[in-house]
């Protein structure tokens, strides 16, 4: 409803996962498997280092961290996919910048080291959080991008990786995760208009109040950055709120006048999004009366008459 400005999410995801409570609740919550209890967190360290292609700079980014797992280097690879929509290409581009990981760390490793029969890659752990409103529908597993990959079985090349659909958790499940910061972003990523964007933080205040200062930091940067991408405003009341929890009834008050304000605005969008949706079908059903006139073999000058097309609407359904 809503027109973004600009790419802001690379940015706002970014600040976002820059947090390790917030990645380890991801990990712990999105993708559940027995072997994230294992993670050490105390290893769990963010690389300053992206490997997205200059083809994809675009519309996605992404977030890097390494970590020990039973003694051994893993990487943690999480794209941000920043499309509204789904591409299904993603398996290759994974591929890509698995390559590019594989290839940096060993670039980077002793050149004696990597020549001995115990050098090790470190495990790469793909992983795609999605925030796009349709259902992925992509593949999941790289073998699938194969022609006939049916045929040849495990002598194909081929890795799954995980997928974190934000529009996939409902209020309740996103309220048991480890990070409520976590929860609250995937929470306000969800919201389909300004209404539905200041109800979520006005419901939320208990969390806020129980985050630490990088949290609150954060959590700050988010909502201006969604402020400026959609054109909300909460007029600071978070802000308030995070410097004094004491203060919530004055946020309150703030978010409540805001948020009147929104209802008014919403509906006029709505409104207007109605009229040029019965603009646009009564357009489309005169052009399928004159599709089905031009089959019938009628003059097109009697097809004008009729539906009140041009003659060139006209000649371009021939």
């Amino acid at each position: 409803m809503y027109k973004k400005i600009d790419n802001p999410h690379d940015t706002r995801a970014k600040i976002l996962f820059s947090n390790k409570k917030t990645f380890l609740s991801l990990l712990r919550d999105c993708v559940k498997t027995e072997w994230v209890d294992d993670i050490d967190p105390a290893s769990l360290r963010k690389m300053d280092k992206s490997f997205i292609l200059p083809d994809f700079s675009g519309k996605e980014a992404d977030i890097v961290y390494e970590a020990v797992f039973d003694g051994q280097k893993i990487i943690f690879y999480v794209l941000l996919e920043l499309q509204s929509g789904v591409d299904f290409t993603m398996p290759y581009r994974l591929l890509l910048y698995i390559v590019e990981i594989l290839r940096d760390f060993y670039n980077n490793s002793d050149t004696k080291a990597r020549g001995n029969k115990d050098f090790r890659f470190p495990a790469v752990y793909p992983l795609v959080f999605y925030s796009g409103g349709g259902e992925w529908t992509a593949p999941v597993s790289l073998k699938e991008i194969f022609g006939a990959y049916e045929v040849f079985g495990s002598n194909i090349l081929n890795f799954d990786y995980a997928l974190v659909p934000v529009k996939g958790y409902t209020k309740e499940d996103l309220q048991l995760f480890s990070s409520k910061l976590l929860g609250l972003a995937m929470l306000l990523e969800k919201s389909r208009s300004e209404t539905e964007f200041i109800e979520s933080l006005r419901q939320s205040y208990d969390a806020i109040k129980t985050f630490d200062e990088e949290e609150q930091r954060i959590l700050n940067a988010y909502i201006k950055i969604m402020e400026n991408a959609y054109g909300f405003d909460t007029r600071g009341a978070i802000q308030i709120l995070t410097a004094d929890s004491e203060r919530e009834k004055e946020a309150d008050q703030m978010l409540s006048d805001v948020l009147e304000y929104a209802k008014v605005k919403d509906a006029k969008l709505l409104e207007q999004g109605i009229k040029t949706g019965i603009k646009r079908g009564i357009k489309t059903g005169k052009l399928e009366v004159a599709r089905e006139m031009l089959r019938e073999n009628y003059s097109v000058d009697s097809i004008m008459r009729i539906t009140k097309l041009s003659k060139e609407q006209i000649e371009a359904l021939k």
